[in-house]
């Protein structure tokens, strides 16, 4: 059965925030995330209501507000391996696709004349297509490095999480880790590559993590301090 939807609006120092709730029966916990324009998305599980769902948006009104601010202050601006990268668009009358170059943190979109695809869709298409080798590449490395045998490797969108490791040994990644530094990525590869050895989040995981990446508590934070985009 599909989950449901609904919309609820939130009221948080005068101001109003449109909030997608959505019924989840394979939810286990509450989840709260913020999309793409800023707005927030509850998950509630099996046996909870709307009015749990407003309780917990108001206990969390300061982490939305600094969090919204972050998101309004990336806006418009695109990010590569930690670096803000330029964008420049042109049209030309006879293209018939989008060519996109980078080169010297500068990416070129040439577009077909009367093209209506947005620059932030442009990239999002781009960075997609990159992360597929770029990301599985440093996944091999990695992997080789510390003696961890791959099975099959995924870059995909998700909406809830940077990186997972199936139960099976297959391993996915989320396309967008190519926005952080080169640090914060191998801190989430590394941490799926351990999840081969132990599928779990015990205290011998994190040592496990810990001895690949000696620094990986700073680099987790980093990398919560940014919701998923």
């Amino acid at each position: 059965m599909k989950n449901k939807f609904r919309q609820a609006t939130v009221t948080f120092d005068d101001s109003k925030i449109t909030c997608q709730i959505i019924h989840s029966k394979k939810a286990k916990y509450l989840r709260l995330q913020i999309r793409n324009g800023g707005e927030l998305e509850v998950v509630l599980p099996r046996g909870l209501q709307l009015s749990d769902a407003e309780r917990f948006l108001h206990k969390k009104s300061e982490w939305i507000k600094k969090h919204i601010s972050k998101r309004k202050a990336r806006e418009n601006k695109f990010y590569l391996f930690g670096q803000e990268i330029n964008i420049s668009q042109d049209f030309d009358l006879f293209f018939q696709r989008h060519r996109i170059s980078f080169k010297n943190n500068h990416l070129k979109i040439t577009s077909p004349y009367g093209a209506q695809e947005k620059i932030e869709y442009l990239f999002e298409c781009w960075l997609r297509k990159h992360a597929k080798k770029s990301l599985v590449e440093r996944v091999q490395k990695l992997a080789d490095r510390f003696s961890f045998k791959l099975r099959k490797i995924s870059i995909r969108g998700q909406r809830t999480r940077w990186g997972s490791c199936s139960s099976s040994g297959n391993l996915s990644f989320n396309y967008n880790l190519l926005r952080f530094r080169k640090e914060v990525i191998d801190y989430v590869i590394i941490h799926e590559l351990c999840h081969l050895k132990e599928m779990n989040h015990s205290e011998k995981f994190w040592k496990l993590v810990e001895s690949f990446c000696p620094d990986f508590r700073a680099l987790k934070k980093e990398l919560r301090s940014i919701p998923l985009l």
